[in-house]
């Protein structure tokens, strides 16, 4: 089993990678010095799966086990629904000492995360994440919160997780779409780690849809890897962070534009990187080779090159109230090369404008 060590200003904590880690989830635990009770956070979903095994294992070495189970879905994601879990957390008589478990994708581990730092201000953290997306991304660094009716994860906070257990096997159970929604978040850590990472994709995407594990466990163990360095540097995200955010200021424009509804978030952020390539290619100097090989790439995958349903206009104005754009000529990630991102490009608005209508083209 490969661990690695997170290490931040707040907190140093293992990352568990192996197909089938999750099934020591409870030796593990323990391997760190934890005890006391274990509130398991999944969703009807995940439950059905996996929590039996999780509790089986948790159980096995000891641990007082508590199950939630919520409604699938964004709208779990909510201060309503972690008032809740405030106070079922309170009729279980939690205490510091005792833990959350998120067991889902990164609406779970966000919320189940937010409920952790809050609650009597901060209890243990365990996270394992069932989708790619969560694996390679979400359950790394910390970043935890909530949406509001107005906006997506406007109220959060920073809180490391005491263990992450990545368990790429788990994702034998997703459907083929959200396998391919987190490949996107993949693609992103290619064109941000280099051309070796990205030509690699672009040989071996099959091999990765069809979950060959001998290229999976690589391929999460690199983006996990990439994550650790940024976060260790830039734990809450005031410089170099940022390029995390690479195809997120126009695909946030998107997502939002469509009412979170005709764009999941993988398929936005694929849209985003086209968009952010090819302004690398105007003004970054970035060889036009990439645009056709990263519109080969997504296609491969079977995620949108071309946006469709949603007026470029819309786009416009949901990035220039997005908490990532100060407006649209300010704080967006772009490349020199393969390898080089760049934060806080200064794009004029035309040129931004320009680019989203050449999604529709």
């Amino acid at each position: 089993m490969i661990q690695l060590l997170a290490s931040t200003r707040s907190k140093e904590y293992p990352i568990f990678l192996d197909s089938g880690a999750s099934e020591s989830v409870g030796k593990l635990w323990k391997s760190i010095g934890r005890s006391g009770k274990v509130v398991i956070v999944t969703d009807s979903n995940v439950a059905g799966l996996y929590l039996e095994g999780i509790s089986a294992s948790l159980a096995s070495e000891g641990f007082s086990i508590a199950e939630v189970v919520l409604e699938p879905g964004e709208g779990a994601k909510s201060l309503e629904q972690a008032s809740r879990l405030y106070s079922r957390l309170f009729e279980l008589q939690v205490r510091r000492r005792d833990a959350v478990l998120a067991l889902g994708g990164g609406v779970v581990g966000d919320l189940a995360g937010f409920v952790a730092s809050t609650y009597m201000r901060g209890i243990g953290l365990m996270q394992v994440p069932t989708t790619l997306l969560s694996q390679v991304d979400s359950s790394i660094g910390g970043k935890v919160g909530v949406n509001i009716s107005e906006a997506k994860n406007y109220v959060g906070s920073f809180y490391q997780p005491d263990m992450v257990v990545a368990d790429p096997g788990l994702l034998k159970s997703l459907p083929e779409r959200q396998l391919q929604e987190g490949l996107a978040e993949v693609v992103k850590y290619a064109l941000l780690t280099g051309e070796d990472f990205f030509s690699a994709l672009e040989s071996s995407s099959g091999e990765f849809l069809d979950l060959n594990m001998s290229f999976v466990e690589p391929v999460v163990r690199r983006c996990i890897e990439y994550k650790l360095r940024v976060v260790s540097e830039d734990e809450r995200d005031y410089g170099r962070r940022a390029v995390l955010n690479l195809g997120h200021t126009v695909g946030h424009g998107i997502e939002a534009a469509g009412d979170y509804g005709v764009y999941s978030h993988g398929q936005a952020v694929a849209l985003g990187l086209i968009a952010a390539v090819g302004l690398s290619q105007r003004l970054m100097g970035l060889p036009g080779e990439y645009g056709e090989r990263l519109g080969e790439l997504l296609g491969d995958i079977g995620l949108p090159v071309r946006m469709q349903g949603i007026d470029p206009e819309a786009v416009l104005a949901s990035m220039a109230s997005d908490k990532k754009a100060d407006d649209l000529s300010a704080n967006m990630v772009l490349l020199k090369a393969l390898g080089e991102p760049q934060i806080n490009c200064d794009v004029e608005g035309e040129l931004v404008r320009a680019e989203v209508e050449r999604l529709v083209g």
